[in-house]
């Protein structure tokens, strides 16, 4: 049928596409004189289901505009070859259906990507009362134009939720596809609404972290178990996941529709994780040039450590060690009588303290819910607080419940300040957690060798622990203030994330949409 003109606008060029709602032509718009994606169903004695479907497919897709959903810019009735059709003319995404990339576990960030992308059509969809129903891979376009932003398309067996009088459904049959149907919809209801989309996107987020969909088997097997099985943890099938992210995913999953997050909840949330995440990316990966593969470990026993490092991470250390060391020799010099080869060498010490701890102690990935502080603060905390204990020690043994005190108390203490100078640093100074936690690890030590400074001058206690109160924030936001910040790619763009097979195939073409 190449050369043929629909409606006496569109001539068919090549067929890009093809499924169970008919065929999808690159065909010329010969009033606009550019191609457009034409989707063709043969009507005449055909299923008049199948045409309800097709002709609500025109009907709600018109009704969106949004960035990431494939626009529908004409639609109607024709004949060709003697055969009466009807037609959708769609913008032409030139790119790749996302289905050729599922089978193996994406890096996060993409997936989240892709996921967020997503969740913000579903959201304009469900504000306006359509419900897509199909939610999967093979109708969710990445359009090479834009970034590889993801666009989803096919509205062909969605319905508006304020036509509850109509329904794709006959009694015993459900209309979707099996691997993320949602459990309402694997019961054949007819009145499915928002939170059905969810549960499909749930399914999909699981398939593109883990490789695979949370349920196989043939079709029956998986409608039985999206109605009575609970889905694997992500964790159980891919280590370093977010716990976040896995207690989103299994909230997307959850049998009840009443129980799931709303669209514009999950799109906030993925948004949320996807920045945290971001900030922990290695830089070098999202910068390499296009003609080398990136690297990214997709792996499932791929370890958090190989998945993300902080940029810059070895610099920043260097520069906090070296502010460190020279702020406390400067204290010293400044409020005792030490000589200077003392007080150069002991702040040294401090310096070199929190470089190895630190250089040892690399970044980790953000595990939300957990108590947010590095193996190397913490181990400076105590050694503070050991430090402290023994000092009261050895300088009266008679206050032994004193340094007993300080041992047992002291540890937890300092934690729960150490958090609250990190969030500052944090929020203050917009840095991420690591950032802050090794200003925060920093302007303790800064912070201890003033106040030890203070007590071998006679100064009360309550004076100098309210000193300390107000030097340790003060030293670690100046510390946070002086070494310089990453200023690369605070968030990996959607364009250069990935992995090699999203950069072996450079040239553009047409994404086949399967209906």
């Amino acid at each position: 049928m190449s050369d043929t003109t629909v409606a006496g606008r569109y001539r068919l060029k090549e067929p890009i596409g093809s499924g169970g709602m008919g065929t999808v032509w690159r065909a010329e718009d010969l009033h606009q004189t550019h191609d457009v994606a034409l989707k063709i169903i043969l009507v005449g004695e055909g299923d008049p289901v199948q045409e309800a479907a097709f002709r609500r497919e025109a009907q709600v897709a018109a009704r969106l505009s949004h960035p990431n959903v494939v626009a529908v810019r004409d639609h109607g009735a024709a004949h060709l070859d003697g055969r009466r059709i009807l037609f959708l003319a769609m913008d032409l995404v030139v790119g790749r259906p996302l289905n050729t990339l599922t089978g193996r576990p994406l890096p996060i960030i993409q997936a989240l990507t892709w996921a967020i992308h997503i969740s913000q059509a579903l959201e304009d969809a469900h504000h306006r009362g359509i419900v897509h129903r199909d939610i999967k891979p093979s109708n969710i376009l990445l359009d090479q134009a834009s970034g590889n932003t993801a666009k989803l398309c096919d509205f062909g067996i969605a319905r508006l939720v304020e036509a509850t009088h109509h329904t794709l459904t006959v009694t015993g049959v459900a209309i979707g596809t099996p691997a993320y149907m949602s459990p309402e919809q694997a019961r054949g209801d007819t009145t499915l609404g928002a939170p059905s989309d969810l549960y499909s996107l749930g399914c999909l987020l699981h398939e593109l972290l883990t490789g695979h969909v949370p349920f196989t088997g043939t079709g029956w097997q998986v409608l039985n178990q999206h109605l009575n099985d609970a889905p694997a943890p992500l964790s159980a099938l891919r280590p370093g996941v977010p716990r976040e992210l896995e207690q989103l995913v299994l909230e997307l999953l959850d049998k009840d529709p009443d129980r799931r997050p709303t669209a514009a909840d999950t799109r906030r949330r993925l948004t949320q994780l996807h920045a945290e995440l971001a900030a922990f990316a290695d830089a070098p990966t999202a910068t390499a040039p296009r003609h080398q593969p990136t690297l990214v470990a997709t792996a499932t026993s791929a370890s958090a450590a190989t998945l993300y490092r902080e940029p810059g991470a070895r610099g920043t250390t260097v520069r906090a060690a070296g502010l460190t060391a020279a702020a406390i020799t400067s204290a010293l010099s400044l409020t005792t009588t030490l000589p200077m080869l003392w007080t150069t060498g002991l702040g040294a010490l401090a310096g070199l303290l929190l470089a190895v701890l630190y250089l040892l102690d690399p970044p980790q990935p953000p595990h939300p819910g957990q108590l947010r502080i590095t193996t190397a603060a913490l181990m400076t905390l105590l050694l503070l607080i050991g430090g402290a204990a023994l000092a009261v020690l050895v300088t009266d043994f008679s206050r032994w419940a004193a340094a007993l005190t300080i041992s047992v108390f002291g540890g937890p203490a300092m934690v729960a300040c150490a958090s609250g100078v990190r969030r500052l640093v944090e929020h203050a100074l917009h840095r991420t957690a690591w950032y802050g936690d090794i200003a925060t690890t920093a302007g303790a030590l800064q912070t201890a060798t003033v106040l030890l400074a203070a007590h071998h001058a006679g100064i009360s206690p309550l004076t100098y622990l309210t000193a300390g109160a107000v030097l340790w924030p003060a030293t670690a936001l100046l510390t946070a203030v002086l070494t310089p910040r990453r200023t690369r790619h605070d968030s990996l763009p959607p364009a250069r994330t990935g992995s090699t097979e999203l950069r072996r195939d450079t040239r553009p073409r047409p994404a086949v949409i399967h209906t």
